[in-house]
């Protein structure tokens, strides 16, 4: 009998935040996949420094929003610990399409879990998509969770009707 790959126990997960609710989404799959991995969440947020002019760059980097964006990082992380999972923080500033793959393997990660906004056409062209970048480049598994919400208002509500009714028939 052939065996086939062996798995790695998953032992961190790193979860890229923008604040979406796309974001939301995928950290409540990593905090669900923690609890039965026995894994802990490493939930992380990149300022894009390019967006940012160096103008307004002081020191702490930002400013004021540092330490508001440190808050909300931390926030976000608190609200999830609840359930016993051990979740850290890390605020960085970089290009997230590249310092995502970076961190997860500086930091020894075993698994990639993030959302995606599931942009298409002139949008995806126009803002293009870290999660896409993250799934092309890394060495370790990505798991990408896009966000029911956003889901249904690409697809329109109509449609998510017609779609629902379906699924229901054919279950």
């Amino acid at each position: 009998m052939e065996e086939g790959p062996v798995m790695e126990k998953i032992d961190k997960i790193l979860v890229p935040t923008d604040f979406s609710f796309c974001s939301e989404e995928a950290l409540s799959y990593a905090v669900f996949l923690a609890k039965q991995l026995d894994a802990r969440i490493l939930l992380i947020h990149i300022f894009e420094s390019s967006v940012y002019p160096m103008a307004f760059t002081v020191s702490p980097p930002f400013g004021a929003a540092w330490p508001q964006i440190g808050g909300k990082l931390s926030k976000m992380a608190d609200s999830r610990k609840k359930g016993g999972v051990p979740i850290e923080t890390h605020l960085l500033i970089g290009d997230p399409t590249t310092d995502i793959v970076e961190m997860a393997k500086s930091l020894e990660c075993d698994l990639i879990i993030m959302g995606t906004h599931g942009r298409r056409g002139i949008a995806h062209v126009l803002m293009g998509s870290v999660a896409e970048c993250v799934v092309r480049t890394s060495s370790i598994p990505v798991l990408t969770v896009r966000g029911r919400r956003e889901a249904e208002a690409a697809l329109g509500k109509h449609e998510v009707n017609e779609w629902a009714k379906v699924a229901v028939n054919q279950g």
